[in-house]
């Protein structure tokens, strides 16, 4: 590996830098499958690392409990649900780790019906984002809308179209299960590339879900400086590739890396190419050194690999394709859009792409996906820390994109026209606007209210940015399709409590109420921690029922014909001996069976539920997942 120092002519200018407009979007993947290698183990982020064997050992243990899981809350009923596979086991930080799933029906592909299961450092399945035991099922798999018209509704979805798949048949289970085509069109869009993969309705024609996997959006460096940076090469022959960072490599737009003579690139301009590759070749370096160091991710892909880049854009933008990285330049081409924070926050949509559920969705997935380049931006800067480009919750404002300054502010979006807080408009917001709320939260569960203002009036404390980066990382990695910020609360939630553990509760609450903070309230089935309320409120002390149950059995409250509930909230809240790992779950009767409709399955023996329900007939199953002996449910019905 050569390293190669930048002459000292090339200290140049600031940081910075995302994208406005730029279309720094982390658009969606579609139908793509997170990378191939997502099942390797990667190295934790304890004092001492372990061993090839000790982490084959801790990921078999995983994909057994994840197995056991998933067997143990599957009903029989398997035609109702479909086949579950599992598509990776992606290793969390601390020893944890996140069981992937996918689903088929009748041998048709499952959008939507995906899950994660989250397996603490001892090995136990402590709950899982997305159900194994969803119902699937769809009339029929005969489509009334023929092949060659979801050609044509994919192939509106572009301007100028390159390519357009063969359709192919799913099963669309966002909301209602429904049969739809799948077509991938590449093309062109607002004069920009677009890979658009079209979920159409198969029996009406109607477009279900048009999702971009087109992301857009930064040694002698203009941005950071005389760098050091990794090269190959000897002699009179060297490459801006990097030997140490498998897939990191620069150059122009026909994708070739750049290559000299020598070892020292660049001459510190705004406008010179390998310039910029210098300063994208130092901050993905950086990034890929910060997410081993600190969250325990080999590569950006987590496989060990990274994007390589290209520069020279001619274009006000930077984007991921869901190959490369692109980077054009400022509106008024005096610098090239290579900053730290932008190149980091591209190969972040990498991230969003290659954790589990992949990054399609609508404009409320998009802007998440959008914020979480933020956050790998702000995560590389305070990592790097080059005093040319210090660390900040400030989003491009070295780039300078349009000449007015930064792109987003974390700490306080409005500033800059996005919206602080989560509203039911979000999903229709424009996706980098739609980046605010997820961004704030991120702040705020970084620094507190300390420079930012809640949007529900509380005064927060901060766990700090790298434990902050850790709960988002590992809240990632139970990521399903479709995300939001519902999910999002839930599985950050179940990250904290896998992290953290349950005797000291103060980080899992301030992850918590950095959550609501942003207007995002309890969800039906989240985590909690210690002597937490059931989420929503509620006292569970209007009905008690006392039972037994032994290992791997279950016991149904008030009987296993359950019963009449109307609408409003059920809560329920289970406690069982010290030394067991109960499990709770409120089931709902659907035709002559029943279906799981909230769950508590934390790695202990007490559990709280809420859930908002509409009339019907329900029970309450207590499940013995680890030991056996008497426990008591409270419980309130509407």
């Amino acid at each position: 590996m050569s390293t190669r120092p930048l002459p000292r002519a090339a200290l140049a200018a600031g940081v910075a830098a995302l994208c406005a407009t730029l279309s720094l979007s982390g658009q969606t993947p579609s139908s793509a499958t997170p990378a191939s290698g997502a099942e390797r183990p990667t190295a934790s982020d304890r004092s001492a690392p372990e061993g090839r064997k000790a982490q084959t050992e801790r990921r078999d243990r995983a994909l057994a409990a994840a197995t056991a899981y998933v067997r143990q809350h599957t009903p029989s009923a398997r035609g109702r649900i479909g086949t579950s596979e599992r598509t990776g086991a992606h290793a969390g930080t601390k020893g944890t780790y996140y069981v992937s799933y996918g689903r088929t029906f009748r041998g048709l592909p499952v959008y939507g019906g995906d899950y994660v299961v989250a397996v603490d450092a001892e090995g136990r399945a402590t709950g899982a984002t997305g159900s194994p035991a969803r119902a699937i099922s769809v009339r029929s798999t005969t489509p009334k809308v023929a092949r060659p018209q979801a050609r044509a509704a994919a192939r509106g979805q572009v301007d100028r179209v390159r390519s357009v798949t063969r359709p192919r048949l799913t099963v669309y289970a966002v909301g209602t299960p429904r049969l739809a085509w799948r077509t991938k069109v590449t093309g062109v869009r607002d004069g920009s590339p677009s890979i658009v993969t079209v979920w159409s309705d198969a029996r009406t024609g109607r477009v279900l879900l048009a999702s971009d996997l087109v992301s857009h959006g930064s040694g002698n460096g203009y941005y950071n400086g005389n760098v050091t940076i990794g090269t190959s090469g000897s002699g009179s022959s060297y490459s801006m590739t990097d030997p140490a960072r498998s897939g990191v490599r620069c150059g122009g737009q026909n994708g070739s890396a750049y290559t000299g003579p020598d070892d020292t690139w660049g001459n510190g301009s705004a406008s010179n190419l390998e310039t910029a590759c210098v300063d994208v070749m130092y901050a993905t370096g950086k990034e890929v050194d910060m997410l081993s160091a600190w969250l325990g991710r080999n590569g950006v892909k987590g496989d060990g690999t990274s994007y390589p880049a290209r520069v020279g854009l001619n274009d006000v933008n930077a984007y991921w394709n869901g190959s490369f990285v692109n980077f054009g330049h400022s509106a008024d081409n005096a610098r090239q859009l290579t900053a730290i924070d932008i190149v980091a926050h591209e190969q972040g949509h990498g991230i969003f792409y290659t954790t589990p559920g992949g990054s399609s969705g609508n404009n409320e997935t998009g802007g998440m996906n959008e914020a979480t380049g933020d956050i790998f931006g702000v995560l590389t800067e305070f990592y790097a820390n080059n005093p040319n480009d210090p660390g900040d919750f400030l989003v491009g404002e070295e780039v300078n994109l349009a000449g007015d300054g930064p792109i987003r502010n974390m700490a306080n979006p409005s500033a800059l026209g996005d919206p602080n807080c989560y509203s039911s408009s979000i999903p229709s917001t424009e996706v980098h606007a739609a980046a605010g709320p997820l961004n704030h939260w991120f702040y705020l569960l970084s620094n507190g209210t300390s420079g930012s203002t809640s949007c529900n009036g509380s005064s927060l404390t901060g766990i700090g940015l790298q434990e902050a980066g850790r709960v988002f990382y590992n809240g990632l990695l139970l990521k399903t399709s479709s995300w939001n910020h519902a999910k999002a609360r839930v599985a950050t939630l179940t990250a904290a409590r896998n992290l953290y553990g349950t005797t000291d509760c103060t980080k899992f609450n301030r992850v918590r109420d950095a959550w609501s903070a942003i207007n995002v309230g309890p969800q039906s089935g989240e985590p909690t921690c210690g002597g937490s309320t059931p989420p929503g409120g509620g006292t569970c002390s209007e009905t008690t029922a006392n039972g037994s149950v032994s290992s791997r059995t279950s016991s149904y409250q008030p009987s296993s014909s359950g019963f009449s509930a109307g609408s409003g909230t059920i809560n329920v809240c289970l406690t069982g001996p010290s030394s067991a790992d109960f499990d709770l779950y409120l089931q709902r009767r659907s035709g002559s069976g029943w279906v799981d409709v909230a769950a508590g399955e934390t790695a202990s023996s007490t559990e709280q539920i809420s859930y908002s329900a509409s009339a019907g007939t329900y029970r309450i199953e207590v499940y013995a997942y680890r030991g056996s002996g008497s426990y008591t449910v409270k419980y309130d019905t509407p």
